[in-house]
């Protein structure tokens, strides 16, 4: 009796670690994560993990070191239903091995005219963006870019406001 009592708090341990990984697997859409190391498959599973509700599908994953001597991974993720997401949907993801979470940035286009009250909100969405440049995982003066869009948009939206 204690064994049979023993044996199916075995097998129901069992079934949830199973039932564990099972929950935290990543859809790679391409190749790119064949030889993956530990850092990069950390990363996937915190994505997976961060993003629970939809099941992300990862491509374009590249990894470099930083000047730190650190692994850098840099990719995309998409939160797609769809098994063939469009490519609209994928959104640039990067982590560094110093860093606690991975930086995701969703390319939204800034609007023409933008309230005041909104700006903070654009600032802060164009930090992502600034941390994947930092990481090499955008080109060089996206950021720049953003931020020249932003100012354009907000000085416009202020020269109207005071007509």
């Amino acid at each position: 009796m204690k064994r049979s009592f023993a044996l199916c708090i075995v097998l129901s341990g069992l079934c949830l670690v199973a039932m564990d990984r099972s929950a935290t697997a990543q859809t790679m859409l391409d190749n790119s994560a064949e030889k993956a190391s530990p850092f990069v498959k950390a990363t996937l599973k915190a994505l997976t993990t961060r993003f629970s509700g939809a099941h992300p599908k990862f491509r374009n994953l590249a990894v470099h070191t930083n000047s730190d001597k650190k692994q850098v991974v840099c990719g995309q993720v998409s939160l797609s239903a769809s098994k063939a997401p469009a490519n609209e949907s994928f959104l640039s993801f990067g982590a560094s091995e110093d860093t606690e979470q991975p930086i995701v940035y969703e390319a939204r286009t800034i609007p023409t005219v933008l309230d005041s009250r909104e700006a903070n909100q654009w600032i802060n969405h164009g930090a992502d963006l600034e941390e994947l440049e930092e990481l090499g995982c955008v080109p060089e003066g996206s950021y720049r870019q953003y931020g020249d869009t932003l100012n354009k948009v907000l000085q416009d939206s202020k020269t109207n406001a005071t007509r």
